[in-house]
């Protein structure tokens, strides 16, 4: 799609700017631009996984009458769907958010057209920090990301203890096989989006303390 290619031209230019700022440098390049581009994108993040919440919470407070609304009419499913969602409409649950679904198409293009930017400026190699070469991978670079993943994993506000081990050390271990085989500038992508990812799930868990506190 000739706009898509633009797009990604455009971000790409962006980067090779940047890099051009910093004397050369398309790691750091990369890093600014990842994170600035996560950071600009916070606050429809942060709303979404505040609306998630407080959505839980919701749900959470009309369970018992969910339970007996299924035992009650436990031979008629759908008398059980025509209750339950009435009770959603009384207490303002919507299980389909068009917020939440615009938030998320806003997201995507941006946040794909960056990754395709910066694998094609990865391509040419280049050293950053410890990393001989941009364009191979690198585990250490991978065993932080890892890491990151698992710090915002851990700080899910709603995980039960059977829940937490396996929510933390699945996507840890899943983003270290990923990375492990990608270029390192795409493992500096996924670390500079993951900082500010780990500064989102501290804000969320505060937010989730307050709501079980109200």
């Amino acid at each position: 799609m000739p706009l898509w290619a633009e797009f990604v031209d455009f971000v790409y230019a962006t980067l090779f700017c940047l890099s051009t700022a910093f004397g050369g440098s398309m790691g750091l390049a990369i890093v600014v631009l990842s994170f600035a581009v996560r950071l600009a994108l916070l606050p429809i993040t942060l709303r979404l996984a505040y609306r998630a919440l407080e959505m839980q919470a919701a749900l959470e407070k009309i369970r018992p009458k969910l339970e007996r609304i299924r035992e009650r009419y436990k031979s008629d499913p759908s008398r059980v769907v025509e209750e339950a969602t009435t009770l959603y409409r009384e207490n303002g649950i919507k299980l389909v958010d068009g917020g939440s679904v615009f938030g998320a198409v806003v997201q995507a293009p941006i946040v794909l057209g960056l990754f395709g930017a910066i694998r094609r400026g990865v391509a040419t190699g280049g050293r950053f920090l410890w990393v001989a070469d941009l364009a191979r991978p690198d585990a250490a670079l991978a065993c932080l990301c890892a890491i990151v993943t698992a710090g915002s994993a851990a700080l899910g506000p709603t995980l039960s203890p059977s829940q937490r081990v396996p929510s933390v050390v699945v996507p840890a271990i899943l983003t270290l096989v990923f990375l492990s085989r990608m270029a390192a500038g795409v493992s500096l992508y996924t670390l500079a989006s993951g900082v500010v990812g780990l500064g989102q799930a501290m804000l969320v868990r505060r937010r989730a303390a307050r709501l079980m506190a109200a």
